[in-house]
């Protein structure tokens, strides 16, 4: 692909568009117009300026070569004039620090952690939560260890903790009587143990607090 000759390239002001094997190359010539400087919000900035978003200020953005970079605003807690709403790890004040929500763990502004599968910040003396994000899993069956928060996969449809129900996928019970997927039922003979149909498997479990009354 010839981006240059396609005018599919990125060159910026009077630079020259070189065509290379697999991409392409922008050369400036000498000149008062080869500047270096970039387009930015309708207008221009200078080669090596340095500038904050006025839609971000903990975002710093310089211009180099007719590209602009940005990065998250470098924290010196050294800095009496650090910007603590951009640092709030460098926020020392006892106002702006957090109690947890066992009320046993103390907190510094800009922290984080994990509580009831949420995740909480301290900020500026206040707790904001959201919910966990977990990862997108590839699988027919998932279920939640004790003490997780996440799910994961399993291939046994009786450890499933979700599953999504085929009727048509039935099951026998003790008696010989089908049932459909999703139906639950007391196993015969034993009535401290309860079985359910998961998509043509018995899954069955024994109550033992059941078990101790009898």
């Amino acid at each position: 692909i010839d981006e240059c000759a396609l005018k599919t390239h990125t060159c910026w002001n009077d630079s020259a568009c070189v065509n290379l094997a697999g991409g392409f190359d922008c050369l400036c010539p000498s000149g008062p117009s080869c500047t270096g400087d970039c387009p930015h919000e309708g207008g221009f900035k200078r080669n090596g300026q340095v500038w904050t978003l006025r839609e971000d200020r903990c975002s710093v953005c310089s211009c180099k070569d007719g590209r602009i970079f940005c990065r998250r605003t470098a924290c010196d807690c050294e800095n009496p004039s650090a910007d603590l709403f951009c640092c709030p790890e460098c926020d020392t004040r006892v106002t702006s620090q957090c109690l947890d929500q066992t009320g046993h763990k103390l907190y510094r502004s800009g922290d984080n952690w994990t509580y009831s599968c949420q995740q909480c910040r301290c900020l500026e003396g206040e707790v904001d939560c959201w919910p966990l994000l977990c990862p997108n899993l590839n699988c027919e069956y998932t279920a939640i260890s004790e003490g997780e928060c996440c799910p994961h996969c399993v291939s046994d449809p009786c450890l499933a903790d979700s599953i999504t129900y085929d009727i048509r996928k039935t099951c026998l019970d003790g008696y010989g009587i089908t049932r459909l997927s999703g139906a639950v039922w007391t196993m015969v003979g034993s009535p401290c143990t309860t079985c359910k149909c998961k998509n043509g498997n018995v899954c069955c479990s024994v109550d033992v607090e059941c078990l101790n009354n009898n």
